[in-house]
């Protein structure tokens, strides 16, 4: 299979390096609510390009239980009739900052019922949208095994996403992340607070893969952030 044809978002390169993204951009949303809902709509019209990629392919979000076991399946296939407005067609060739420019496009989300669903943060849309289509591609493509038997290739693709690809974005939001034991540890009379990850890189990465497929079918539906 071909990779997608929608590219991963890339991590801004900040000169401060002791900067913590997510704390400097919260304080941004304070300031300034517009900037936040467009960074929002930003994720909405690239979650629905990639939505149009996957439909393109024939792509089937799939339903999983116990052991990984398939239960059902369900195939990616944009309502564009929820969608007449948004110029379909020319999203492939289009940045969001131009598509957004014309008012019309800017009239779907301030009068047009487009409206955000939840209070998903911006950073965490980022992840999980990259870490989809590095997952789908890494796994779609050719696997040359240098570990002798001892890595399979989901565990060569999802180790390469959480300490290559995706390392940034972990370790941004790892701070606010459920999954992390917490430790503090005092070293020469100061205490440190070590965070660490309670699942293995596997299970990480396929969760964001999980929770991005509900959210890329509930986007074909004119409903974004959801992942429900």
């Amino acid at each position: 299979m071909k990779e997608l044809k929608v590219k991963p978002i890339p991590t801004r390169n900040w000169k401060d390096k002791n900067i913590d993204l997510v704390v400097e951009r919260d304080k941004d949303r304070k300031k300034l609510q517009e900037s936040v809902d467009k960074r929002i709509y930003y994720m909405w019209f690239n979650y629905l390009k990639l939505c149009l990629n996957l439909e393109e392919i024939k792509y089937s979000v799939k339903k999983k239980g116990a052991r990984g076991k398939v239960l059902g399946e369900t195939g990616v296939k944009v309502n564009r009739k929820i969608y007449k407005d948004w110029d379909l067609n020319d999203l492939y060739t289009m940045n969001f900052k131009k598509w957004y420019k014309d008012p019309k496009h800017q009239k779907l989300f301030t009068g047009g019922g487009f409206k955000p669903q939840s209070r998903a943060r911006y950073h965490s849309l980022v992840k999980r949208y990259n870490v989809f289509i590095e997952y789908y591609n890494g796994m779609n493509g050719v696997f040359v095994d240098t570990s002798k038997g001892n890595n399979t290739q989901e565990t060569h693709v999802c180790s390469d996403i959480f300490e290559k690809y995706q390392k940034v974005r972990f370790d941004q939001l790892k701070k606010k992340d459920p999954r992390m034991y917490v430790e503090e540890i005092e070293k020469d009379g100061k205490v440190e607070t070590k965070y660490r990850y309670r699942n293995e890189v596997n299970t990480l990465v396929k969760k964001d893969v999980k929770i991005c497929g509900k959210e890329i079918l509930s986007c074909c539906q004119g409903e974004f952030p959801k992942s429900s």
